[in-house]
């Protein structure tokens, strides 16, 4: 005997455009919280590596999304297209980290500042015994802030 009833699911697929304004806001969360290591807000400056390394991580969760989660999509074209553009940013984003694409003097100091006030909130934070490691750090702290002082000086006269 036959049900009348269909085995389809009972929800609404989502529409492919909610995982593409998911990724996009995955980007600007990704690229925001990479400055959660910065040890002053005014270290905290936007890069394109920065940039580069929020692609990287917004990719492969793309990734996964499509390939855990893809049934809840009726466009099943646009979700290969999704998954094909997601591989091919994985490999550009690694590609120009590794590069360093479009890093010339101006990007190298904005990339470099907050790479550094990592460095120093480490240091500062990190809870140190060994007095061999503490006088690192101490030198490591000065020779930060000496170089972050010299890159903010650059950047105002390259500007």
């Amino acid at each position: 005997m036959r049900h009348a009833k269909s085995h389809a699911p009972s929800h609404m697929p989502m529409p492919w455009n909610r995982l593409l304004l998911m990724a996009g806001l995955h980007f600007v969360l990704m690229f925001i919280l990479m400055y959660a290591m910065v040890d002053v807000f005014a270290n905290v400056i936007p890069n394109l590596n920065q940039a580069y390394m929020a692609a990287l991580m917004t990719a492969p969760m793309l990734m996964l999304e499509v390939l855990l989660m893809g049934s809840m999509y009726a466009d099943k074209r646009a979700l290969m297209a999704i998954l094909g553009a997601s591989v091919l940013v994985f490999a550009a984003a690694f590609a120009f980290i590794r590069l360093q694409t479009g890093i010339g003097d101006r990007a190298f100091l904005r990339s470099m500042i907050p790479h550094h006030g990592a460095a120093i909130l480490m240091c500062e934070q990190a809870d140190l015994e060994d007095p061999e490691v503490v006088a690192l750090c101490e030198r490591i702290v000065a020779s930060q802030q000496e170089e972050i002082d010299q890159m903010k000086a650059i950047l105002a006269r390259l500007d």
